[in-house]
């Protein structure tokens, strides 16, 4: 029981932690990766390649239409983006100039997500450190935008509200000043233990056929011989595959949320550095 929960584990902690390994077919063995390249940095590359490949299928038209399918889909995900996120949170004439930045990072992150679905790859966004990234990035890109659009003096000035009482300047700037940093910090929390949920998730449902089925195994030892291992899996398979099926269902759909959510909050933050009178 120990060595097949050992290698189970073997095979899914590869998609939550980093390393100087991949393995991408059981068959191939693992790739030892050159330094400074890990893991999920190669996954970051390949991830950029395919968000890359997404891009240059919405640019390939027919006229008004994209050639393919998928490049449709993509079309339809930007017009999204652009008329329910950017517009409304950053505004039509400066949300149109952000579509590119927020549809980016939506894409990107969509595809990084899906990426950990597939055993071939590993899921970046399952590393806080890449999630931690993405956020600094963000964090730096609306906090300079602001400051662009309203000069750093009356940026940094406009973090605190007008007319407040000279007494409560102590306690309401220093809030003011973590809360900046809380919107960074948000962003990495809510996307890392949401995809290292999923991937912990699958491990703990997929390892109930391995510890249990043992079990049952030796109860039916006695009467079935060397059946018996045959039939305790056949028992015990059928449930939690069933189970696993449905998480992996509702992990596509928060690979989307997520990306969606990482998306709504950026271009949040990048409307109030840039409209600070609102």
């Amino acid at each position: 029981m120990s060595g097949s929960s050992g290698n189970l584990a073997d095979f899914i902690l590869p998609h939550i932690l980093d390393g100087n390994e991949w393995h991408p077919l059981p068959i191939l063995g693992g790739i030892h990766l050159p330094y400074p390249l890990t893991l999920h940095v190669l996954m970051l590359l390949i991830g950029a390649v395919f968000t890359l490949i997404l891009a240059l299928s919405a640019v390939r038209r027919s006229g008004y239409l994209p050639v393919s399918s998928i490049g449709q889909i993509v079309e339809i995900l930007l017009v999204y983006i652009r008329d329910e996120v950017a517009r409304p949170n950053i505004g039509k004439k400066d949300g149109d100039k952000w579509v590119p930045f927020l549809a980016s990072c939506f894409f990107f992150i969509l595809v990084l997500n899906l990426m950990g679905l597939v055993p071939v790859f590993a899921g970046a966004t399952a590393n806080i450190s890449v999630t931690l990234a993405m956020a600094l990035l963000v964090f730096v890109v609306f906090n300079v935008a602001g400051m662009v659009r309203n000069g750093p003096f009356h940026y940094i000035k406009n973090l605190i509200p007008g007319g407040v009482p000279v007494w409560v300047l102590p306690i309401l700037a220093p809030i003011e000043i973590i809360s900046l940093f809380i919107r960074a910090f948000s962003l990495t929390i809510r996307l890392f233990a949401n995809m290292a949920a999923g991937h912990i998730m699958i491990l703990v449902i997929t390892g109930l056929i391995t510890i249990l089925s043992p079990m049952v195994s030796h109860s039916l030892q006695s009467s079935l011989g060397s059946a018996a291992d045959g039939v305790a899996i056949a028992l015990m398979a059928p449930l939690p595959l069933a189970f696993l099926l449905f998480i992996l269902v509702i992990k596509v759909a928060v690979c989307f949320l997520q990306a969606f959510v990482f998306t709504f909050l950026s271009s949040l933050y990048i409307g109030s550095a840039l409209h600070q009178e609102h």
